[in-house]
């Protein structure tokens, strides 16, 4: 059978032609990446203080380019105490770039616990990420594996906890951009504590943003998860997160505040169950420390927490952190 009135196979001067079958034929996407659903309120969580107590001191050195030894001390309720050694280590290096794999850990001699994270990028779009934890001697590892594909319109991700053959669970993911300021995503959930028992889950997730704001939910058969971040002026940032528990019927809601100056930073939080607290990082410019101050109270109960931080940095290397 012949036609020839169809288009060719073959560009010609009209350009019109017909694809052969099966051919990948490559778009343009104008969206910004959206990010992986873990980080769906990442924007309002980071302007929340992160509390510590009693008193931590920090030292950081670094040996070269790419090798830095780290050591703590800790004396908290909080956290383990007592004193961890540790280090960062690279294995690539492009000029004052650290590339992957990188290897990060510590340990605590005494009780013998452990963390170990390895991050490796074999391509520029896939991330592999490797988290384990050890508490003590005798308690076993607790493990959490990443493999992440990152697309210029969506985020596709798998993560694995604590997988074993009688236990586990696995979270698979995706978040697309659909418009340069919506972006829409869905999450399902496995989980098993029998090899013939299996669990499933799903979550939907949805995010509007602008440069200056930004809106996300989050909802499953558990409970439903809200969060809004606005950069009110240059230097000062709010966040509302409002989490919604369906089994025990339970509804919290948090405003929290971000005030950056030149050598220093505040954090300020107060959620709906009358806890209220605040975090003051000092960055001092004749010498390499960083100073944190973080106190917490519990208006009903009458009860807080204070802790005090120094980190020592010739380096730099934790000044953003």
């Amino acid at each position: 059978m012949s036609c020839k009135g169809c288009p060719p196979y073959e560009k010609d001067k009209s350009a019109i032609f017909f694809p052969r079958c099966f051919q990948w034929i490559r778009g343009a996407c104008t969206k910004k990446n959206p990010g992986n659903v873990e980080n769906l309120h990442g924007l309002s969580r980071n302007v929340m203080p992160k509390f510590f107590d009693g008193l931590e001191l920090d030292y950081m050195h670094r040996l070269g380019p790419h090798k830095y030894i780290t050591g703590s001390w800790i004396l908290s309720h909080m956290k383990a105490a007592g004193f961890r050694f540790g280090g960062l280590y690279t294995f690539r290096l492009t000029n004052d770039v650290l590339l992957t794999p990188t290897i990060i850990g510590d340990i605590h001699p005494s009780t013998q616990a452990a963390n170990l994270n390895i991050l490796y990028y074999p391509y520029e779009c896939l991330r592999l990420e490797a988290t384990l934890q050890r508490s003590s001697e005798k308690t076993p590892v607790d493990s959490q594996y990443t493999i992440e594909l990152t697309r210029p319109c969506d985020t596709w991700s798998a993560n694995f906890y604590n997988v074993r053959k009688d236990s586990g669970r696995c979270t698979l993911s995706v978040m697309r951009a659909i418009t340069q300021h919506w972006a829409l995503g869905g999450e399902m959930l496995l989980e098993w504590n029998s090899p013939e028992k299996l669990s499933t889950d799903f979550a939907l997730a949805a995010r509007y943003s602008h440069h200056n704001f930004a809106v996300a939910a989050s909802a499953s058969r558990i409970g439903l998860d809200i969060s809004y971040w606005q950069r009110i002026y240059p230097q000062i940032q709010m966040a509302n997160l409002l989490a919604y528990n369906y089994i025990t019927n339970k509804t919290i809601a948090t405003v929290g505040y971000q005030w950056n100056f030149s050598d220093s930073a505040v954090h300020a939080m107060l959620d709906s169950d009358a806890s209220v607290g605040f975090m003051w990082t000092k960055y001092l410019n004749n010498f390499p420390l960083q100073m944190g101050l973080s106190v917490i109270m519990s208006i009903p109960t009458d009860r807080f927490a204070f802790g005090m931080r120094f980190v020592v940095d010739p380096s730099g290397y934790r000044r953003d952190n």
